[in-house]
């Protein structure tokens, strides 16, 4: 892969502690979160990434507006040099997490370096794009997972150790999100060649990843400009502390346990209530098992038979759970293979609320899946395999509004 450092934009001390003004993903800000987070701040980072329209402005023209207004009266400023940023967070309990936010060349759709890893639900990305049309500045950086063999991460070390976080930002959930500034060209110079000819794995974002590749495509965006890039933050493969939590399902139409139960080696109940038990329950046992709950009976843990799984399937014959779920028992079934993406298919992260979902009778049926090991991940991006949609969490989410880049700035 190709990354480069770039003259971010950030917060200036005008506005006190730009790192309280940083913001969730946008896709993570619902209505209700964007009144709340607008009326932090006039300056809040989310005023931008979910912009309201005011006058005679749409939403993305009061959002360039907003962020020459901004510029102009010193309340953000552009660093005078290239730079690479060391992202740090940190959080009691867990091990440091250490990435690179970078721009990454991303090519076009038809010339593509980045690799997804899961097929995507359909969503509309007109939003985004509108967004990079009227204002040319990539708002928020995607999570990218590189094969580096352990060398982003020793070097991320380093410089973590030597230098200074210039902002840091502590979430909801009480983590803390730090930025670290890296500008001698030699040692930028070191990154490139720890990713150079590397593949990155598109962990978190595969739709703004998209959006950035046609914005290139429509605008003819030349090689080493910033329009032909994506601001992201890349992880190493190797890192200790990489965590892909799995996203559960519930399914909207009634399952019945008995058309795919030959697919289990073993079925049995699972020993517990309440949807963390399951979780746990499921996480601990032989892979691959599954807890499966439909109403009208009880929860279970299903250790699925990879063999019986048809031609074809991801990752055959050692296929994981969650490929095993969707190739193989929604279909024995009667779903078909869409259901992950015509609305059949409910996707929940908290396994409680799966299972008071199911309890209510809100869903038909709920789906518990274990984690994923960074392994299986990376055999399964080694073999080009598209997992179906929604089978990784990576987390803690990104946050934006630490540093940005415009479309006008230098790369380095």
């Amino acid at each position: 892969m190709q990354i480069y450092a770039f003259e971010g934009f950030h917060f200036t001390p005008k506005v006190g502690d730009g790192g309280k003004l940083a913001a969730p993903p946008f896709d993570q800000i619902d209505a209700r979160m964007r009144d709340a987070l607008h009326a932090r701040s006039q300056y809040h980072y989310s005023w931008f990434t979910r912009p309201i329209a005011r006058g005679g402005d749409n939403e993305y023209e009061a959002a360039a507006f907003l962020h020459a207004k901004w510029l102009e009266d010193g309340i953000v400023a552009r660093d005078a040099e290239p730079a690479l940023y060391p992202y740090v967070i940190d959080a009691a309990g867990e091990p440091q997490r250490l990435g690179l936010l970078t721009a990454i060349d991303v090519g076009t759709p038809e010339r593509s370096v980045l690799r997804p890893h899961e097929q995507t639900v359909d969503k509309p990305l007109e939003d985004r794009l509108a967004l990079l049309r009227e204002t040319r500045i990539d708002p928020e950086p995607v999570m990218l997972i590189a094969d580096d063999q352990g060398a982003l991460e020793r070097l991320l070390a380093e410089d973590v150790a030597s230098t200074k976080a210039f902002v840091s930002h502590v979430d909801a959930l009480g983590r803390r999100h730090s930025l670290h500034r890296v500008t001698d060209p030699s040692r930028i110079e070191r990154y490139k060649e720890a990713v150079a000819g590397r593949a990155a794995t598109i962990a978190d974002g595969h739709h703004r990843c998209r959006t950035a590749q046609l914005y290139a495509r429509e605008t003819g965006a030349r090689q080493g400009t910033v329009a032909a890039t994506k601001m992201a933050v890349l992880w190493s493969l190797e890192s200790r502390s990489l965590r892909i939590d799995p996203i559960h399902r519930a399914l909207r139409r009634p399952f019945d346990p008995a058309l795919a139960a030959g697919l289990a080696l073993d079925r049995r109940p699972a020993g517990a209530r309440g949807g963390r038990a399951i979780a746990d329950a499921v996480a601990a046992a032989e892979s691959p098992t599954i807890g499966v709950w439909a109403r009208g009976g009880e929860p279970e843990l299903w250790r699925l038979d990879a063999s019986k799984s048809p031609p074809g399937t991801p990752g055959r014959p050692d296929a994981m759970p969650v490929v095993l779920l969707h190739w193989m028992v929604l279909p024995a079934a009667g779903f078909k293979a869409q259901s992950g993406t015509d609305g059949t298919t409910v996707y929940v992260d908290d396994p409680d609320a799966l299972f008071d979902r199911v309890d209510r009778g809100e869903v038909e049926a709920g789906f518990w899946l274990p984690p994923m090991a960074p392994s299986e991940f990376a055999d399964a991006v080694a073999q080009g395999d598209l997992l179906p949609p929604k089978s990784t969490r990576f987390l803690p989410k990104l946050i934006s509004g630490m540093v940005w880049v415009g479309h006008d700035a230098r790369l380095l």
